[in-house]
């Protein structure tokens, strides 16, 4: 017989839940090891973004008018020494397993570890936020504008951010996510390609060589710059999950994209900051 992991951290009590903020937080990372590790200013950088998290809900409650009863925020991870990390943190701990394939199915384990504390104060129109834990830098007006949107705007099955970008490189990068969006702010497409092009600025042939070439004259390109924070529904995240991989979502690798395809509205908020996580060595001495 297999046991579900114990709770770490400071009692869940049980109370009427409008949003959770979930931080998933794995061990292993590509480009950074060990990175919810790593020290940023003597702190792991998980500490760090819980920190934040805890000042950023006394904050929400405040503004929002929430019930301080009524928010939480939980960090699921798979990593016993990312628990002991968070020790001096009243943020609980949620252990999931390690193999989960994303975030998002990493927000859902812990969501899932919740219903016996919560039964029924935990419901499909709890919002959950997923706030990535190498984001130490989040702006809490961010979060508060997700949140805002989410709890007013009801048929949104999900939500994120977008800044509003001018610089003509990050465009053109692969690794800068962009989105476009409907006159009503939905999100119609997100892509690593730099969309929607300019053509009377970059020309007719989408060449992207030839576009840096004409950044020279032209450096300031205006787009939508997708940040990866995302609030949904209890009961879209749960349907989210189930959903297999679509074909948009595996040719760019953006998780988003399955919504897009099943048809879902992903209600996009502007952000007031450009996203910067920590993803690399250099990073933390930045």
């Amino acid at each position: 017989m297999t046991h579900s992991p114990p709770i770490a951290g400071s009692e869940l009590v049980a109370s009427g839940l409008k949003l959770v903020i979930a931080i998933p937080a794995r061990l292993g990372s590509t480009r950074l090891p060990r990175k919810p590790l790593a020290i940023l200013g003597g702190k792991p950088l998980i500490l760090r973004v819980a920190e934040r998290v805890e000042n950023c809900i006394h904050n929400l409650c405040e503004q929002l008018r929430l019930e301080r009863r009524d928010v939480l925020a939980v960090v699921a991870t798979d990593s016993s020494e990312i628990v002991s990390a968070l020790a001096p943190c009243a943020i609980p701990t949620l252990m999931t397993a390690s193999e989960l394939p994303s975030g998002t199915d990493r927000i859902l384990a812990a969501a899932e570890r919740l219903d016996p504390l919560y039964r029924e104060r935990l419901n499909g129109e709890t919002l959950f936020v997923n706030l990535q834990g190498d984001e130490p830098f989040f702006h809490f007006e961010d979060i508060k504008s997700l949140v805002s949107a989410m709890l007013q705007d009801t048929a949104a099955q999900m939500g994120t951010l977008a800044f509003e970008q001018t610089d003509g490189k990050q465009f053109l990068r692969t690794s800068v996510v962009k989105v476009v969006c409907s006159s009503k702010g939905d999100a119609l497409y997100f892509s690593r390609s730099p969309i929607p092009w300019p053509r009377d600025v970059l020309g007719a042939s989408h060449s992207v060589s030839a576009a840096q070439d004409l950044l020279e004259s032209f450096p300031s390109i205006p787009f939508l710059q997708h940040v990866g924070v995302y609030a949904y529904r209890y009961a879209a995240l749960k349907e989210l999950t189930k959903m297999k991989p679509s074909r948009l979502e595996v040719t760019e690798g953006l998780e988003q994209l399955r919504a897009i395809e099943a048809g879902w509205r992903i209600k996009v908020v502007k952000a007031v900051e450009a996203p910067f996580g920590i993803d690399t060595p250099e990073d933390l001495q930045r």
